[in-house]
């Protein structure tokens, strides 16, 4: 699902989910904010974060109390709950000169299923209101993938929005039991060649 944010409001864009098309559409909507703002010279400088193992991480209670929050309530968010309580997972290790070894399952506390058709849906509910808490900037959110763009005009304005934005970021991301990824999260200005 791709979202942009801008003065405090998210619309949906386009739902699907690692599709070429959806791609295409976060890329092109993050580009056009860009040529925009690049058109009325007033710095554009985009974020782009990666988060770190973001399905598995995922808090289950917050997620359960957003979806509450989103209308889902009673005996539907007690079946989301049920779905992700009694998930399982166990490693199995084939080895030729021991036969195989099965340890027992263990419950997983984190995360949405993986490979389902409710994983990527449930984490984007889970990340769609970070779109409303982050000010002063445009937000592309497409699956696991975060895009800010943050512009001014006067340099010095452009630093401390970027300051701010990213304290934001921090604290939301914190908030939401979500890491990220410092090593694979840049920013990188845009202009044009004149400039």
């Amino acid at each position: 699902m791709a979202f942009i944010q801008g003065n405090g409001v998210s619309t949906e864009v386009q739902h699907g989910f690692r599709t070429r098309k959806s791609i295409e559409t976060a890329l092109q909507i993050f580009i056009k904010s860009t040529q925009e703002a690049i058109q009325k010279k007033i710095n554009p400088t985009g974020i782009f974060l990666d988060l770190t193992k973001a399905y598995d991480v995922l808090n289950q209670k917050v997620l359960l109390s957003k979806l509450n929050s989103y209308g889902i309530r009673g005996v539907a968010n007690l079946c989301f709950e049920s779905y992700l309580s009694h998930q399982k997972q166990c490693v199995e290790i084939n080895s030729m000169k021991q036969g195989i070894y099965v340890p027992t399952t263990k419950e997983i506390e984190h995360g949405v299923p993986q490979g389902s058709i409710l994983g990527p849906t449930l984490f984007s509910l889970h990340i769609n209101d970070l779109s409303i808490n982050i000010m002063g900037s445009k937000i592309v959110l497409f699956a696991d993938d975060t895009n800010i763009l943050v512009s001014d005009g006067n340099i010095n304005n452009l630093q401390y929005k970027l300051n701010y934005v990213m304290t934001e970021l921090q604290t939301w991301f914190t908030l939401n039991s979500l890491v990220i990824y410092v090593e694979k999260t840049l920013a990188m200005s845009f202009h044009t060649t004149q400039n």
